[in-house]
Formats: structure tokens, sequence, C-alpha cells
């Protein structure tokens, strides 16, 4: 059976908050509701959750989601929501309200502390190339035939051999070594700049106060959660969902970080009594569980707008 689709949000900018790859303005993102208004049924989270729970999604419905409690959503999209009395899906890993958001520190290094994004890749590329040269023969004969990450039409080809080397080749600690390394050429701080990135505790209490619903995002956000054992999957998402359940109280929803998961993720959400969980892409709008309901990235509707 199939369901119509969520929209996904991460970043926006402001003058508090910097510019990154595919931040929305907040005139940008009104826009962007506006242009969605006008072409479908632009639903509330807890309305969409009723519909979906009782198999009465129409093909026009649509819902709005923004991962990994990042402030500058709090900031600026928010606003724009109460005005409108929109509410919405917040899905949150516990590691950014903690203030230990490794991904969101290291995606803030590569995008400001570089001339471009073009320049961060080229210096990572090469300390890649001079750290593993004879690892990467191999990968770099078979990845064409890949085709990595083409259901994410917004990614560059520099985006998808980045995040197929972070993810594929490297794998959580060699990546961080690297970054690590070019963290220290350029004297960056993180403890200076974690404050301005992700949501507090007392946030993530208002957005829940205003009617959105809080979900999982896991505790400290794999990018490859599916290599994971069950065990390791299991305190993901238990940790995740006692602490947001302190938080903010009842927590039925869900995304997978980086669209990535496995059936011991699906048994775990299902155990853990989870009512609906997101895909992060269109790949496919065949709904095989409540766990799948596919997303369109933000990107993507913009892209479209601007034809």
């Amino acid at each position: 059976m199939s369901f119509t689709h969520s929209i996904m949000f991460h970043h926006f900018h402001s003058e508090k908050h910097l510019p990154a790859q595919g931040s929305l303005s907040s005139d940008d993102f009104s826009e962007m509701l506006d242009w969605l208004g006008e072409r479908y049924n632009l639903t509330g989270a807890n309305e969409y959750l009723h519909k979906f729970n009782n198999s009465a999604l129409e093909p026009q419905d649509i819902c709005l989601s923004f991962d990994d409690a990042l402030l500058c959503q709090y900031d600026i999209a928010l606003p724009i929501l109460k005005e409108r009395r929109l509410d919405v899906f917040f899905f949150v890993c516990s590691s950014a309200l903690n203030k230990q958001d490794n991904l969101e520190i290291l995606r803030y290094f590569r995008t400001n502390l570089f001339s471009s994004i073009d320049d961060f890749y080229e210096q990572f590329f090469n300390l890649v190339d001079e750290y593993y040269e004879d690892e990467l023969v191999t990968h770099k004969e078979h990845y064409p035939a890949l085709h990595y990450l083409d259901a994410f039409l917004f990614y560059s080809k520099d985006d998808k051999w980045f995040r197929y080397l972070r993810d594929q080749v490297l794998g959580p600690e060699r990546y961080e070594e690297m970054m690590i390394s070019l963290m220290e050429k350029k004297n960056f701080n993180s403890d200076e700049i974690i404050n301005e990135l992700c949501l507090s505790e007392d946030n993530l209490k208002e957005v829940a106060k205003h009617g959105n619903l809080v979900g999982l995002h896991s505790f400290d956000h794999p990018t490859q959660i599916s290599k994971l054992s069950y065990e390791e999957q299991l305190h993901q998402y238990t940790d995740n969902y006692n602490h947001l359940k302190r938080l903010v109280g009842e927590v039925v929803s869900m995304s997978h970080p980086c669209g990535d998961y496995n059936d011991d993720t699906l048994k775990i959400l299902s155990d853990l009594g989870i009512q609906i969980g997101f895909r992060s892409s269109l790949s496919t709008t065949e709904v095989k569980s409540r766990f799948e309901i596919p997303r369109d990235d933000h990107a993507n509707i913009f892209a479209r707008m601007k034809r």
C-alpha cells in the first residue's frame, strides 16, 4: 500500500546562524509553505499520525519533519510554524541536547572553516588519499557502478564521494581521525560553537508545549546504524526513548538517521511502541511497514520552486 510523504528539513540561516549547504532563510521557508499549501494538503503532525493509524491518508496529505535538534530550526522555523498554527514532527538525537553532537560539529567545521565546500573536499580527499592510497584503489574502481546515493538528487558528485568515504571506507573512528587532523590545522575549538548549534532540553520542552510531536532519531546519530549489532542498536534507541520521554512525555514517532536501518531496527522500534517512522528519501514510495514512510528533502522542493 502506498502513502503520501513528508517533507524533511535540516538547516536554516539568519544573521545569527551561518548559511549551510541547502539552508533556508525565514523568507524561503514561508514561501515554501505557501508553495506546498497550494499543491498539497499541508497536514499537522498530529492529524497526519491520526490519519495514518486509521488508514485514512489521502494522496495529497503531507506533513513536515525536522531532523537533528538544530537550534536554527527553533530560532527561525518554529516562530513561523506557531504563527501558522502548524504542528510538525521534530526528530531528536539525545547527543545534540547533551551538547555532544560530533556529527553537527564536524558539519559546521567543514561548512564554515573553509573558503567553500569544494575547498574542504579538496583538502579532505587529499588527506584520505595520503593515508589510504592503496586501500582506495579498489573502491575507486567499483564506485561508479554503485550509483551511490543517486536517490538524493541535491547531492553533488563530491557530496556523494565524501559520504561514501566517510561511511563505507573510513568508518566512524578513521573519519574522525581525518577530521581532527584538519581541525588541528585550522586551530578549531568545537567548545566555542556547540551551544550555537543544538537545542537545549528547555528548547525541546517548548517545542513540545506548542503541540509538535517529538520523536526518536537515535542517541548519537550513527550514519550507518545498520552496521551496529542488535544490542548496540537497542541502546541507541532505548536510551534516546527514555531521555525524550523524561523531557516531553509520550514518544510515538521516529526518523532513521541518514535513512539507514535493517530488520533489527524495525523490531526494536516495534517493541518500543513507536507508531510511525520515516525514511530520508523518495527512493521508494511503497510503505512496507509503519516505520518506512518516504520523505522528500526540502532542497528538492526549493529547486522545483525556482524552476
